[in-house]
């Protein structure tokens, strides 16, 4: 059950996303004031697909998975690490959540009353100018996505995936991953089958090291060209 609370305001936080870093001080205690802080176990839903999005949520520790809910099969949108806000296409759209999130480990959230998190879009440039870029950032994320496994071969799509794991997740060559196997497969657009048959080629390669759940790149330059060729 996720339980409420608020520890260290928003002034001395320093988790904060890159946008916040452009309030002033007065606008730090407003959001302070309409937010909540909510800690959540491996595997609780954050936010349900149509529900109504009353806030903007900033994962401030922990991992996150975003999905749309299909008929017969969910799909994948993103793994969220901390540092990241949820919720963005609902600010000036349709005020729903766009897609459902579950936390794939213990995770601590904010949510900021979306209102409050608007007037500052309309209120303050700098604001809005570190906003648009992060919505950018997430664009383009989107789009190499996309081309990654509707473009690229199998190998292709794995050597993205790890080198996507490493460099903006766990930002280690070495980690360990806190969710299945099933979910990495459907990652990299491959059953898990084919994606078993895949890490099983990089580890006797010697490119990228799987035990269990630890995954180690051993051969950055390998993993590269892969990406860049597959």
């Amino acid at each position: 059950m996720a339980i409420p609370l608020k520890t260290q305001s928003c002034k001395i936080c320093t988790h904060k996303s890159s946008c916040f870093k452009k309030l002033t001080l007065p606008e730090l205690e407003i959001i302070d004031e309409n937010r909540l802080e909510i800690n959540y176990k491996n595997g609780e839903m954050v936010c349900k697909q149509g529900s109504f999005a009353s806030h903007i949520l900033f994962l401030k520790k922990g991992l996150i998975k975003l999905y749309i809910e299909g008929k017969d099969k969910n799909l994948i949108v993103a793994i969220v690490p901390a540092g990241n806000l949820i919720g963005l296409p609902s600010l000036f759209g349709d005020p729903i959540f766009h897609y459902s999130a579950i936390t794939y480990e213990e995770s601590t959230v904010c949510l900021l009353n979306i209102d409050v998190f608007r007037n500052f879009t309309q209120e303050n440039a700098c604001f809005s100018s570190e906003l648009i870029k992060i919505i950018n950032e997430s664009t383009i994320q989107s789009y190499d996505r996309f081309f990654s496994i509707s473009q690229k071969n199998m190998h292709g799509r794995y050597a993205d995936l790890i080198s996507c794991l490493s460099e903006k997740i766990y930002k280690n060559p070495k980690f360990n991953i806190t969710f299945s196997r099933k979910d990495l497969a459907e990652l990299a657009s491959m059953s898990v089958e084919s994606l078993s048959r895949v890490i099983k080629e990089f580890n006797q390669d010697k490119i990228v090291s799987v035990k269990g759940k630890e995954f180690e790149i051993l051969d950055q330059k390998r993993l590269f060209s892969i990406s860049q060729n597959g």
